[in-house]
């Protein structure tokens, strides 16, 4: 069974991504932030690693560069929505969730996400990677 590590800080979004991975025949791991998921990988490299890239103790970017060091033909999924950085809960625009991704991508992501996902993309994304 093709094994996944999902980091993200977010629980409902942990959750929900462990769920529909579950329910798709894949051995889920996940961890909350990048300091404990790069640990978990190091530990037990999965097939395919989903990090999201704003988080607090190390970023996503941080995550990626640091597996991608260890293991060059990991397989890595960044995902954001943005961030919430201003004041009075103002979320990014298009463009700053843009940014992010093309940072991952120059990091070594292998896919890129926008959060909200949709379930279908998600599992297509992550069987297109194990297929690989």
């Amino acid at each position: 069974m093709p094994s996944v590590l999902v980091i993200d800080d977010e629980p409902a979004v942990r959750e929900s991504m462990r769920q529909v991975l579950t329910r798709t025949g894949f051995d889920v791991v996940t961890a909350d932030n990048g300091v404990t998921g790069v640990e978990a990988y190091f530990e037990h490299p999965t097939d395919v690693v989903i990090v999201d890239i704003i988080m607090p103790r190390s970023d996503g970017i941080a995550v990626i560069k640091q597996i991608r060091a260890r293991y060059p033909k990991a397989r890595i999924v960044a995902m954001t929505g943005g961030g919430n950085f201003w004041p009075l809960g103002y979320k990014p625009n298009t463009l700053v969730t843009d940014a992010y991704l093309t940072l991952a991508s120059q990091s070594g992501a292998d896919a890129l996400m926008k959060k909200p996902f949709r379930r279908q993309n998600l599992i297509e994304t992550v069987r297109g990677l194990v297929e690989s």
